[in-house]
């Protein structure tokens, strides 16, 4: 990405950092309201659709969303962002192994990502390109880790 890219990035996020919790509990709620089948893979799988939003254990893991997102969004633009963008995305594939989260799964999150940080931040088609392009870049290293069945490679 070239420096206005990054820039423009820093600048959009500020809207959904603001409120982290909030801004991961609207992503994920339109993720299984859209797959539903998808939140038998979480540990709140026997909450109802409809107390989500207030329940604990789906609200701190909105919260992480939104924090490993930022802590990948702080590192760009600094010496050996690659190198760390590899590392907090790995991690987070191999932390997600034993769920077993098929690849077609992590695209259905991905669209999801990309629809509600167009919405809440208001992206033009070229910031849509944009976070595209990095969306797509934290994918390509979390495939790197998992097979199509979600299992390591």
């Amino acid at each position: 990405m070239n420096s206005d890219e990054l820039a423009m990035i820093k600048k959009t996020w500020e809207i959904p950092v603001a409120t982290p919790t909030d801004s991961g509990a609207a992503i994920l709620t339109a993720f299984f309201n859209r797959f539903p089948s998808a939140l038998e893979k979480f540990p709140f799988r026997d909450v109802p659709l409809e107390e989500l939003p207030t329940n604990a254990r789906f609200r701190a893991h909105a919260g992480r969303i939104i924090r490993v997102f930022d802590e990948s969004i702080r590192v760009l633009g600094q010496e050996g962002d690659q190198e760390k963008l590899d590392e907090i995305w790995t991690k987070v594939a191999v932390n997600h192994i034993p769920r077993r989260i098929s690849k077609e799964s992590y695209n259905q999150l991905r669209g999801v990502i990309l629809e509600t940080l167009t919405a809440v931040c208001n992206l033009d088609d070229s910031q849509q390109e944009t976070w595209t392009k990095l969306v797509d870049h934290v994918y390509s290293i979390i495939f790197k880790s998992i097979n199509e069945e979600g299992d390591a490679i």
